[in-house]
């Protein structure tokens, strides 16, 4: 989608879950009423109303970030404070450097996931 998530076409899948056993996050599963295999949406429909991801929402280790990758990675918010301001990603980590930054592989899928490591290599 042009969010950048990726959705599963219910009309297409087949339920024979092969996805569900490739996929290193543990996020697919088989629906049992309707034979076929659905998976997490990063909260599509919070997304569309201006919302984070659940997930995002409640890492209170702020862990996981959420933003748009045009606007920099450093500007991605997280977890939001007490007073409802959303904590944003330039403000909350040690800084880091575009070294830091793991790009997943472009195998023909265009991936928008980036993770920061420091003093680690990508074991992928």
């Amino acid at each position: 989608m042009a969010d950048g998530t990726v959705q599963i076409d219910k009309e297409k899948c087949i339920g024979c879950q092969f996805c569900v056993m490739a996929c290193p996050y543990g996020v697919r599963y088989l629906n049992e009423d309707e034979r076929v295999v659905e998976k997490c949406t990063l909260c599509e429909q919070k997304i569309a109303q201006g919302g984070l991801p659940q997930c995002v929402q409640e890492c209170v280790g702020m862990a996981r970030w959420f933003g748009d990758l045009d606007k920099g990675i450093k500007s991605f918010e997280g977890v939001e404070e007490a007073d409802g301001n959303r904590r944003v990603l330039g403000t909350y980590v040690k800084s880091f450097s575009d070294a830091d930054v793991y790009h997943l592989p472009d195998v023909g899928n265009k991936p928008s996931f980036r993770f920061i490591l420091r003093g680690k290599k990508w074991q992928g």
